[in-house]
């Protein structure tokens, strides 16, 4: 056999997986060199919610002190992340620009990945290409939001989630934790998932015991993810310990919970779900004031401490769920459904609208697939259920689901994988062990 014909296999693949992150970086470059100009579908401020100044204030020796004792439902990662390569490049966009465009190049190679270890390498090349082109993961990359670097460390870690399934060992575990940590420090939503992942990785290891015929795991094995929440903890801890000394309240990440929730009852009303209204501006501009309503009779200022505004709010919440539990259920449900397409605008929120749409009714070919093949889906949807779910119990917007966009491409490429091997009658592939 001619050597050549052993050595295309192996180089065409290693050329399909560069052909990716690749793919990523062209999209995005464009996106920052020319879309984002052109465009005026969404807003184009560059640091809508001070992030770029929180990192500057950090540069100046200053701390966050101007931004609240908890930062105002803000979290620090993102502004730490600014603060490093201001310190590097300056205080200039353009660098950062270029950081995110590596990012989302990652994570389009994650989410590749992700596709070839649970599925296929043929479902894997196209989630990452899906991905490369996706108008809601590429928005963000031009500005400052939060939003590609939480979409980055998020699927990394989904990604070291998967490696962790199928080979769990404390050396798996430690940087799976750490990214964990690193993800719930650029947004406080991330934080109860792990406990999540601990569950189902324990019910599936066990069950995947019973398939193979073999006992029942030791409750010992659990110490194999323990090692990654322990992890992830010590990640967290200089920052918890930082709200302790500012606050004297324990405090892991962030407040904001009850400000959340008390947005949402508003956010969810049938003119804003519709978008007769604009939820971003007339939502907005009506909690905050009935917010400063709030605190002024409770004798003081709406965010003039936000650890006192967030005691302030916690009972009100507190007070309006207890009161009327059926609208809190019905607000909830109805965020279910506006994590996918509230956005800012009516066409924005359509278009969103209709991506999900399309995306659910591939994942939902793919689902029925990997059921019966018996592949272990539940790593990319355990994500996004749990998002929207927790989400929707707190304020489900368009704009939060952009974290969880590479899990629902992943599904939905297996479910266009599946039509594709039905159209060229594929012979079925064998059971996942």
């Amino acid at each position: 056999m001619p050597a050549s014909s052993v050595v295309e296999p192996s180089a065409r693949s290693a050329l399909t997986r560069f052909a990716v992150p690749l793919a990523g970086l062209v999209t995005s470059l464009l996106c920052v060199a020319l879309l984002w100009r052109a465009q005026g579908l969404v807003d184009s401020r560059p640091d809508p919610y001070q992030f770029s100044a929180m990192a500057e204030s950090l540069l100046r020796g200053e701390g966050f002190s101007k931004f609240g004792n908890l930062l105002m439902r803000r979290t620090p990662g993102y502004p730490f992340f600014l603060a490093g390569l201001y310190t590097v490049f300056g205080v200039r966009l353009l660098p950062v620009q270029l950081v995110q465009c590596l990012l989302f190049a990652g994570t389009c190679w994650f989410a590749q990945d992700l596709g070839r270890r649970i599925f296929n390498p043929r479902a894997g090349l196209l989630a990452g290409l899906l991905c490369a082109v996706h108008p809601s993961l590429l928005r963000y990359v031009p500005d400052l939001h939060l939003e590609t670097l939480l979409t980055f460390l998020f699927t990394l870690s989904i990604w070291l989630s998967a490696r962790f399934f199928d080979k769990p060992s404390w050396q798996r575990g430690i940087p799976l934790g750490i990214v964990w940590g690193m993800a719930s420090l650029t947004k406080a939503v991330v934080l109860l998932y792990p406990a999540v992942f601990a569950v189902l990785w324990w019910l599936n290891t066990r069950r995947r015991a019973a398939r193979a015929g073999q006992p029942a795991p030791p409750l010992t094995e659990a110490l194999r993810v323990g090692v990654a929440l322990a992890a992830m903890a010590l990640t967290i801890a200089p920052w918890t310990i930082r709200n302790f000394v500012v606050t004297n309240h324990f405090v892991p990440i962030t407040s904001g919970a009850s400000d959340a929730v008390l947005r949402s009852y508003v956010f969810s009303r049938t003119e804003f779900i519709t978008l007769r209204k604009p939820p971003y501006t007339d939502a907005e501009n009506e909690v905050n004031a009935d917010f400063q309503r709030i605190c002024e009779a409770q004798g003081t200022t709406w965010q003039k401490d936000d650890y006192e505004t967030d005691k302030i709010l916690n009972k009100v919440a507190k007070e309006r769920v207890l009161s009327d539990p059926a609208a809190y259920i019905k607000k909830s449900l109805t965020g279910v459904f506006t994590f996918w397409y509230q956005m800012t605008s009516l066409p924005n929120s359509l278009f969103a609208g209709a991506m999900a749409l399309i995306g659910w009714s591939f994942a939902a070919v793919g689902l029925s697939r990997a059921f019966r093949e018996r592949r272990p889906a539940w790593l990319v949807l355990a994500p996004i259920v749990y998002l929207n779910l927790f989400l929707a119990a707190l304020l489900s917007l368009g704009r939060y689901s952009v974290p969880v966009w590479p899990c629902l491409v992943v599904l939905a490429a297996f479910g266009l994988d599946t039509l594709i091997a039905r159209f060229r009658s594929e012979p079925a592939a064998a059971p996942a062990s």
